[in-house]
């Protein structure tokens, strides 16, 4: 008996439901596997599998849309990361354009 069609008996099928037999290699069977081509099964928990997600380990897909994903963004809500080199990420610079941060203490950032 071939249930899924893939010249596999069922006695001795590992996946008797799918044809592929787990072709993403995870232990888990393509007719029971939500991501079936993502070894990972969707690591991050964004609801995208791997193979699909453009940030397979970012949950939030790239926040800043900034065209790097936030497990590389060294500053990952600052779309023009950290625009001034000052080391301070332009979300939480309150100088975001100014390298010196206001170096005069007048409020104003230069």
């Amino acid at each position: 008996h071939d249930a899924d069609g893939d010249s596999v008996c069922g006695d001795v099928d590992s996946c008797m439901y799918d044809a592929e037999n787990d072709s993403d290699g995870d232990s888990v069977c393509g007719d029971v596997d939500s991501c079936s081509f993502d070894v990972e099964n969707d690591v991050d928990v964004d609801l995208l599998c791997g193979d699909v997600d453009s940030c397979p380990y970012d949950a939030e897909n790239d926040a800043d849309d900034d065209g790097v994903c936030g497990d590389e963004d060294s500053c990952e809500y600052d779309s023009e990361n950290d625009v001034d080199s000052d080391s301070l990420c332009g979300d939480v610079d309150s100088c975001p354009l100014d390298s010196n941060n206001d170096a005069d203490n007048d409020l104003l950032c230069s």
